[in-house]
């Protein structure tokens, strides 16, 4: 840590006097009883913004298996990011879960407060490290995509982008202070969480088309979902699968994105072009 901080450690380089205040390095324990380690850039330098990137896992799965599935395992150094990659609590089966919506997961009603403790999480690095305000982006599968837009709903103030990949907007209220960047990822063949709308966990779900237009009406957008260029995201799937559609007349701060792959199950295997997608996509996505 100590080569990566060396730009917290001034008063080392250039001398000073026994008056100066020790100079310490930013913590990167976060979380309280539910630690998590920040990770930082290879190249780190505290001259400069970095984007925040927090990854959050799927049902059952954690933190350090999301990121390796995601394909962002060197994400902070490979492309220059902050990033989190937290586990959610134990419930009595023995899973980790989000308690991201009524409908998803918090099956033992433990009443978990996830919103506040990423939010905390957020806030605290922002406070200790030098992170980029327009950039600060929740990545999540799953019950993570779930939780990733309970966080778009409620912590709006700091959280300015995400992507969903298999999971539902929150069907509980949600009165963001701002336009969020959303982009949902679903694949059609989907038979965990459903790509159309209908019944999940016993409750009414929307679908992926559903959750996009409901937060291009947050958004402010005024105008009709237009086709992109189709990508390349699943290995198994032959082609370009997967369909692009982005919402027009979104203001500039709150796009509404659906990436639908098609034939693509709850977990596609997705390829090595998914991560330089998914990062394009966030990078280019600014509040």
């Amino acid at each position: 840590m100590r080569l990566l901080l060396a730009g917290f450690l001034l008063a080392a380089a250039c001398g000073g006097s026994d008056d100066d205040a020790p100079v310490t390095e930013p913590p990167v324990q976060f979380g309280g009883a539910r630690p998590v380690t920040l990770q930082v850039p290879s190249d780190f330098d505290a001259s400069r913004t970095y984007p925040l990137l927090v990854i959050l896992h799927g049902y059952g799965a954690n933190g350090f298996v999301q990121q390796g599935y995601l394909k962002l395992n060197d994400a902070a150094s490979a492309h220059g990011l902050l990033v989190l990659a937290p586990d959610g609590t134990t419930d009595r089966s023995g899973r980790q879960f989000w308690n991201a919506d009524p409908t998803c997961c918090d099956l033992d009603d433990s009443g978990v407060d996830d919103v506040a403790y990423l939010g905390g999480l957020i806030d605290d690095v922002r406070a200790n490290w030098p992170v980029d305000p327009a950039h600060v982006a929740l990545v999540g599968h799953s019950n993570g995509a779930f939780m990733a837009y309970r966080m778009a709903c409620e912590r709006a103030d700091v959280v300015t982008e995400i992507a969903g990949l298999a999971g539902h907007a929150t069907t509980g209220p949600c009165l963001p202070t701002q336009p969020v960047h959303v982009l949902h990822l679903h694949g059609t063949a989907d038979d965990t969480v459903p790509y159309q709308t209908g019944d999940f966990g016993g409750v009414p779900s929307p679908g992926a088309v559903d959750s996009v237009a409901a937060w291009a009406a947050r958004n402010g957008c005024t105008g009709a979902p237009a086709s992109q260029a189709p990508k390349d995201l699943e290995q198994r799937l032959a082609g370009a699968e997967t369909l692009v559609a982005d919402t027009t007349g979104c203001p500039a701060a709150g796009a509404a994105d659906l990436w639908t792959i098609q034939g693509g199950t709850h977990l596609p295997s997705l390829g090595d072009g998914f991560p330089v997608e998914l990062l394009g996509w966030l990078d280019a996505h600014a509040r």
